[in-house]
């Protein structure tokens, strides 16, 4: 037998009647449903100025205006014609176009946006909030311009919707068992991240006089926000210690903690072209990146096209990026059981359930889900 058949026989052996995960599959699935998202930037502007920001330190959002919420309700129709049922909304800060997301509601019923947590999102907005925090006090200011994470706490503590993720980086490690104890003690969710630099980060690093900008202060060859060997080793650590400590409150899984860390990267990536073959957040036929002027980006590598494949550890796109590797998890029994809890792990994360009474009219409450990892190992 090939190692092929190998792990599809043992794919049909966990999934036959009766096996407990096979039963776990099953469950999830019904929970999650069918989704096919796409991704949409929805706004130019922020509020803040990140050091290495993954919009603004690259190109992809030159010569790309924004559109009217009308438009972009016209948009957002032909979207869930085209099958759309799950939206992802980023940009610089999508809270500064709420007309915009509001449109998106009346037409994609489940979504996520990112948002650095400053503005309040409209409490009718059916979709899944991550609010991004690079750091405490005085180094989060440093980071970002200000220090916004007592707002943002203050903004979401009781926001159902809203999960805190701490970008974890060379400068911040030692912080995050503070921001987790704080997020505790407020009754809020968190995950983490792990910054990863754009490419142009990565050349003005070895510029001998680089550039400097908002958005490029500070960062040198001896002074940024890349992890190195050890800085990964730590933050596993690190993480394990918060899931360990605070397992209500982090929105996480040892499997992918495990995965995430792998000191040989987490892509495949081509010397020649820079562009990683393994990667579960590529654009496809179905999966778009959309700029803030509704305009396809057409070969763009990924929702974030600005990023650095070779040190790419952005926690959205690695988690699609471990489901859709199904095979590397149907080895044995605890292999796919590590995959479970990975899918667990981003259902937790990226969608929402919430009372009837406060969805939108337009929203089907059916639950319907993202696109399916691997699906040729996916049983109909």
């Amino acid at each position: 037998m090939s190692f092929r058949a190998g792990l599809m026989s043992n794919f049909k052996d966990f999934l036959s009647p009766g096996h407990s995960l096979g039963e776990r599959f099953r469950a999830l699935r019904r929970s999650i449903g069918h989704i096919r998202p796409s991704q949409y930037d929805v706004a130019r502007t922020c509020n803040l100025s990140c050091e290495g920001c993954l919009f603004f330190l690259g190109s992809d959002y030159e010569a790309h205006g924004e559109k009217d919420a009308e438009a972009f309700d016209q948009f957002f129709a032909k979207e869930a014609a085209r099958g759309v049922t799950y939206g992802q909304f980023g940009g610089a800060e999508p809270a500064l176009r709420q007309d915009v997301l509001r449109a998106a509601a009346r037409h994609l019923p489940r979504g996520v946006v990112f948002s650095n947590g400053t503005i309040r999102l409209d409490p009718a907005l059916p979709y899944a909030i991550h609010i991004s925090v690079w750091g405490l006090g005085e180094q989060g200011a440093k980071l970002r311009g200000a220090d916004v994470f007592t707002k943002a706490l203050r903004n979401y503590r009781d926001d159902p919707r809203a999960t805190f993720i701490f970008t974890l980086n060379s400068g911040n490690l030692e912080s995050a068992p503070e921001f987790v104890r704080i997020c505790a003690d407020a009754g809020v969710r968190v995950s983490f991240s792990h910054f990863s630099p754009t490419l142009e980060y990565g050349r003005r690093l070895v510029e001998t006089q680089a550039a400097r900008n908002d958005y490029f202060r500070f960062s040198s060859t001896s002074d940024n926000l890349m992890l190195d060997g050890d800085g990964l080793t730590r933050a596993q650590e690190l993480i394990t210690a918060a899931l360990d400590a605070h397992p209500e409150t982090v929105v996480y899984s040892h499997a992918f903690n495990r995965w995430i860390h792998r000191p040989e990267g987490v892509y495949e990536v081509d010397p020649d072209t820079g562009m990683p073959s393994n990667c579960g957040s590529r654009v496809t036929a179905h999966y778009r990146h959309f700029h803030t002027d509704m305009s396809d980006a057409g070969d763009a590598k990924c929702c974030t096209p600005n990023i650095d494949c070779r040190n790419c550890r952005l926690y959205a796109q690695s988690l699609s990026s471990a489901l859709h590797r199904m095979r590397e998890f149907t080895g044995s029994a605890d292999d796919f059981s590590d995959w479970l809890d990975i899918w667990e792990h981003w259902r937790r994360l990226f969608l929402v359930e919430r009372p009837a009474e406060r969805r939108t009219e337009s929203l089907d409450p059916a639950p319907q889900f993202v696109r399916e990892p691997d699906a040729a190992l996916v049983p109909a």
